[in-house]
């Protein structure tokens, strides 16, 4: 598919002050697990920026110190008929210093990472006019790179390619072996929810609309993860106050990989975030095959391909709770079935690599 590109290049300038390629690794699973599923064609390098240097190929780690820069220099000149995949629209002149040194040798992609324009009109003008250099960009949806075709940081809407920016290691397992484990009755009926307590996320969103479904005679359990916890104690004060505290369990933060057992012993995952990148957690979710009701975001909209799962409208408690009410869970198991297959045809790491492969092969026949 790519055999006329040989080079492909994933660069983050993005300071996190690591201190190996290692903590690298550990640190962003879900962005890198796609490297092992490119084609086999594509020789590709990773390259960091952190407290220290390390060359442990295809990872490269460097420092902001000018013999580390030059080694970054002779790496990227050595790469022949290479295509760069620049993250986030948040550093345009190191962009535009990366684009003007290496010319039209390296073809760039810039992949959105959540966020808008800059409202600044300074900063905004400045990234129009780095931004639009770049080749190719890459969004989750079409619909989310409006804003910036509209400001100019994207040269045309030809330019935009719908991939996914991350994904998941998460396998669907035997629903009723995950619910003993975690000592959940089989036959409950069983919500998630994974994301921190503030307002993007918008947890009162949902706790109202269950609050309604409570007094509407439904029996479900919702058990709720989270790290941020902005809006604990708004929360805490709703669920005491409408009576909620034998359906609703608030687990807070645990291990990454505990969630993969949560994910499959849950009916169904509910988010609603006003605005994603992409969504982590709605991909462990649908990996695992627990059905998704989320946000009529652009991203989840994209993620769910307008079919799997369940839409409801932004911010809106009333709309959720409609579509609670018309949940049917007696063919769960094959909308399980279902939601795993749309995770595997278009957000696991084989669908990434095989988009991005599919960009680099059309670069080449500029």
């Amino acid at each position: 598919m790519a055999q006329n590109y040989h080079s492909f290049l994933d660069i983050s300038v993005y300071n996190r002050d690591i201190k190996s390629v290692q903590e690298e690794i550990d640190f962003t699973p879900h962005s890198l697990g796609y490297l092992d599923y490119l084609d086999k064609n594509i020789d590709y390098a990773v390259i960091r920026f952190g407290a220290c240097a390390e060359e442990k190929p295809p990872y490269f780690l460097y420092r902001y110190r000018f013999s580390d820069l030059l080694r970054l220099y002779r790496l990227i000149k050595s790469k022949k008929n290479a295509v760069a995949l620049f993250h986030g629209f948040s550093f345009p002149f190191r962009f535009y210093l990366m684009r003007a040194v290496f010319g039209r040798k390296v073809q760039w992609i810039v992949q959105h990472h959540a966020g808008e324009p800059s409202e600044n009109r300074l900063k905004r003008f400045i990234q129009r006019k780095c931004y639009a250099l770049a080749d190719r960009y890459f969004f989750v949806s079409r619909q989310q790179a409006e804003s910036f075709i509209a400001a100019g940081l994207v040269s045309s809407a030809d330019r935009v390619i719908e991939v996914m920016e991350c994904s998941t290691a998460f396998v669907m397992k035997d629903k009723t072996a995950s619910r003993v484990q975690l000592a959940i009755d089989e036959q409950q009926l069983t919500f998630l929810w994974v994301g921190n307590l503030d307002s993007n996320k918008d947890p009162l969103c949902m706790l109202r609309a269950l609050a309604h479904y409570r007094q509407a005679g439904y029996v479900f359990e919702l058990y709720m993860f989270f790290v941020n916890d902005l809006l604990l104690q708004t929360v805490v004060s709703f669920i005491d106050a409408n009576d909620l505290g034998t359906q609703v369990h608030l687990k807070g933060k645990v291990p990454n990989a505990v969630l993969e057992d949560w994910f499959n012993a849950a009916d169904f995952f509910i988010s609603c975030s006003h605005s994603e990148g992409s969504g982590v957690a709605m991909a462990e979710a649908m990996a695992c095959g627990c059905v998704p009701i989320v946000s009529d975001i652009p991203a989840f909209i994209r993620m769910t391909g307008g079919k799997t799962g369940v839409i409801f409208e932004t911010g809106n408690p009333d709309d959720l709770f409609e579509k609670l009410m018309a949940l049917d869970t007696s063919g769960i198991e094959q909308r399980r079935a279902e939601t795993r297959q749309a995770f595997v045809d278009s957000l696991s790491f084989e669908a990434i690599a095989r988009d991005t492969a599919m960009a680099i092969a059309g670069l080449s026949q500029k």
